[in-house]
């Protein structure tokens, strides 16, 4: 089947916290001389069936995902190379980037299911990724949400999308699928999905489309949790954050004592629940008081926090402190996602994205935004993300005298939002300034 130059088609994957933008080659409507159409003997990778009866060892999942999100959240703090506040959704990239590997074949198919599971096959990391998301729907007594969405750019596509792999991402990511004509009020109405699926946390996730845009697949994830326990008004008062610039700024500090301690080498830190004990706010500060928290990011690995995870002891009062705070952050992932060994899906070279539309080649990555935002205050968490992808063709106390411990967040640190049960992060981040 022949197929127009692979430099034009463009294929957007958006999710809450992160985005990727498909690119290809172009079609009707564009003074190309060559359409893209269906192959009537297309298939994706996966049938629904397999995927949804397709056993895994469930804790070796988890393992493997947290070594993801901390892979992940250390390349991007070193491939953003700034002392600002950071976070990023690995859940919302993985979605993402899951829904572009179930149309992705051979070595772009292998890079992708090796960067969330090494060592596991396509089929497992597909089904992991979507209970993943059932179990977030499914949250108690917090508002968690994930959705996914795609716009397929009809004056370019058409009706040449593998309708297998449509009915596909429907079924396992629950994606909603439309198709349009993409004019100059396309970014508009998937900016308004965005900001609709991110209870109002973000916005304009997408300036404006390229002409040669062929399709944007969309996952958003929002949480909003209050504490189980609320911080009472005696547990609120004013004091100084230092900064990662040494600078000092005046700032609320939530004040609290609990039982769950943790500490390593490299960091202490405590957990404070979310109602519905399903998750969790997990400080992580550096036992290094001249680093900023993006520093420390950079060298604390998956290990690293497998070993400050097992740390954790109820023998003592821990008393916390913190800063409320808010802080948006968005970044283009191309470099770090290839530098994590999946490159071969930004080529139209080695692409195989044929599961999609096309054969290999016609259509390739071109770009991955990540967009986040978060809030943190005395009644507890509002954190949303987004992902873009686009496609181009081409306790109590046993001692009468208790011990005390102190984790004082006065200064740069590092946080993750974790599901309790396997204390994997959905949100993880740095505060470095106020």
């Amino acid at each position: 089947m022949e197929i127009c130059s692979k430099k034009d088609i463009k294929f957007i994957t958006g999710v809450m916290a992160a985005s990727i933008l498909l690119g290809g080659c172009t079609a009707k409507g564009n003074n190309h001389n060559h359409e893209l159409k269906e192959d009537p003997n297309a298939k994706t990778s996966f049938n629904l069936n397999e995927v949804k009866v397709t056993d895994y060892d469930k804790d070796e999942m988890d393992k493997l995902y947290r070594e993801y999100c901390f892979n992940i959240f250390s390349r991007t703090v070193s491939d953003y190379g700034s002392d600002d506040n950071v976070m990023i959704s690995p859940a919302s990239i993985m979605m993402a980037l899951d829904m572009v590997a179930a149309g992705a074949k051979g070595e772009s198919l292998d890079q992708l299911t090796n960067l969330f599971a090494a060592g596991q096959g396509p089929l497992t990391q597909q089904a992991y990724a979507s209970a993943l998301m059932d179990r977030i729907n499914e949250a108690k007594e917090v508002e968690f949400n994930c959705a996914n969405a795609v716009w397929n750019n009809g004056l370019i596509l058409g009706d040449s999308v593998n309708m297998d792999y449509v009915g596909y991402i429907q079924d396992t990511f629950l994606a909603q699928y439309t198709v349009t004509d993409f004019g100059k009020d396309t970014a508009d109405e998937i900016n308004d999905w965005i900001d609709e699926h991110t209870n109002h946390m973000i916005k304009d996730a997408i300036d404006t489309l390229d002409a040669d845009t062929v399709m944007v697949l969309v996952n958003a994830i929002c949480f909003e949790g209050e504490w189980a326990e609320e911080y009472e008004d005696s547990q609120v008062s004013e004091s100084f954050f230092t900064s990662a610039d040494g600078s000092s700024k005046e700032a609320m500090f939530l004040h609290d004592t609990s039982s769950a301690y943790y500490e390593t080498d490299k960091a202490t830190g405590f957990i404070k629940f979310y109602k519905g004990g399903q998750y969790a706010f997990l400080a992580i500060l550096p036992t290094d008081e001249s680093i900023s928290a993006n520093e420390f990011a950079k060298n604390f690995t998956a290990e690293d926090y497998e070993e400050f995870i097992n740390s954790v002891s109820n023998d003592y009062v821990v008393v916390s402190k913190m800063p409320e705070f808010e802080s948006d952050f968005d970044i283009d992932l191309n470099d770090t996602i290839a530098g994590l060994g999946a490159d071969s899906i930004f080529a139209p070279s080695t692409a195989d994205l044929s599961g999609m539309a096309g054969n290999p080649g016609d259509i390739y990555v071109s770009k991955i935004i990540h967009k986040t935002h978060i809030e943190v205050d005395r009644q507890g968490t509002r954190a949303a993300a987004a992902t873009i992808v686009m496609e181009t063709c081409g306790c109590v106390m046993e001692e009468d005298v208790p011990e005390y411990r102190y984790v004082e967040c006065d200064r740069p640190y590092a946080y993750a939002i974790v599901d309790v049960e396997t204390m994997a992060p959905v949100f993880i981040g740095t505060v470095n300034s106020i």
